[in-house]
């Protein structure tokens, strides 16, 4: 009888096939979000998480929704006087 190899620990390090890459991003997004949910629902905080893959699509996931809790952020935390924009801020205020 073969013995099942079970998980593998893996390097910590970019991976250089695209479609291994893609794939992996795939995976690991579905569990960042479903975690973010989890954290949500148990402890009632409020949770916006911005991804962008490999090809440079936008994933979003916020409870109770992404713009209230960038909206929030940008007024409680004024950001100071720099001529470097936070992209995060930049892209929502482009999407109004």
């Amino acid at each position: 009888m073969r013995k099942p190899n079970g998980r593998k620990k893996i390097e910590i390090a970019k991976i250089q096939n695209q479609t291994n890459l893609q794939v992996t991003f795939s995976k690991r997004r579905a569990g960042l979000f479903k975690k973010a949910s989890e954290l949500s629902t148990l402890c009632g905080a409020n949770v916006a998480i911005v991804s962008f893959s490999p090809s440079n699509k936008v994933y979003a996931c916020g409870h109770p929704s992404v713009e209230s809790i960038v909206d929030k952020f940008i007024g409680e935390n004024t950001p100071p006087e720099t001529d470097d924009l936070n992209p995060i801020i930049v892209a929502h205020q482009n999407k109004l």
